[in-house]
């Protein structure tokens, strides 16, 4: 109980944000100001939440749906783009190469890849996560790039004077002297693969948040659009404030550096 209060206390500003929004929408729709056919009162989409359990037409398979397509973008971007983002800074013509091609493909919204995967591979579920997983992906390259660029030329040339090499280098040296930026780049990555999975449901699945919500919407089934909306801005705050409480024992310079900023 204590520890309850004391999160309350700590964290409390946190809520007033978006309280103060819910009241001021729940009054401006119950007097008619904006339209409760586009807009209903929160507390009315509060009472359609219990679509997420139903068995029938429910949300239940949507979200885990959704959920393991994240965790499978996320994982493929972190397992490849930092073996990766290490390997080409080893040569500086492959790391200015890969670079350039980054550079020219990271404006690009990943979606957009999804017609030219459909070609290959036809509207499967290997096409939906391959096109998800296009910016996540560079976004670990990068962050990898300067994880490793960042670490301390003389660590550097120790190294080498005690020829640390191939998987002894990456393990011991690479990958720990990257880490901060490499956990940096996780947390982004999941922020623009929920994005990307989201983004592409709505275009190329049968199934998944996305789908849901578009298939609502075609349908102006509006109450149920918000819940489905809600569960997405509830992932995402889970995802993130999950990730942080992990990155914190695996980095725990982190949290010292929030609590004293």
């Amino acid at each position: 109980m204590t520890r309850l209060l004391h999160f309350l206390r700590e964290r409390w500003a946190l809520v007033v944000g978006p309280v103060v929004l819910l009241a001021v929408w729940e009054v401006l729709s119950r007097n008619g100001v904006i339209p409760p056919t586009f807009f209903p009162p929160p507390t009315r989409i509060a009472a359609g939440a219990s679509i997420i359990v139903e068995l029938d037409g429910g949300l239940g398979s949507d979200i885990l749906m959704t959920i393991f397509r994240l965790v499978v973008t996320v994982v493929l971007a972190v397992m490849i783009g930092v073996g990766l983002g290490i390997a080409i800074t080893a040569s500086e013509w492959a790391e200015r190469g890969v670079s350039t091609v980054l550079a020219f493909v990271y404006p690009i919204p990943g979606v957009l890849f999804f017609p030219f995967l459909t070609f290959i591979l036809g509207r499967t579920e290997a096409a939906v996560l391959l096109t998800a997983l296009v910016t996540p992906l560079i976004v670990m390259v990068l962050y990898t790039v300067a994880g490793v660029h960042s670490i301390s030329r003389t660590l550097i040339e120790v190294a080498d004077n005690y020829d640390c090499r191939g998987a002894r280098r990456f393990f011991r040296l690479l990958l720990p002297g990257a880490l901060p930026s490499i956990v940096t780049g996780i947390r982004i990555s999941l922020g623009f693969g929920l994005i990307a999975v989201i983004a592409i449901e709505m275009i190329g699945a049968s199934a998944g948040l996305g789908n849901f919500l578009w298939e609502n919407w075609q349908i102006l089934r509006v109450t149920d659009m918000y819940v489905a909306l809600l569960c997405i801005a509830v992932l995402g705050l889970l995802t993130t404030v999950g990730f942080d409480a992990i990155a914190d024992r695996i980095v725990p310079w982190r949290a010292d550096a929030r609590s004293t900023s």
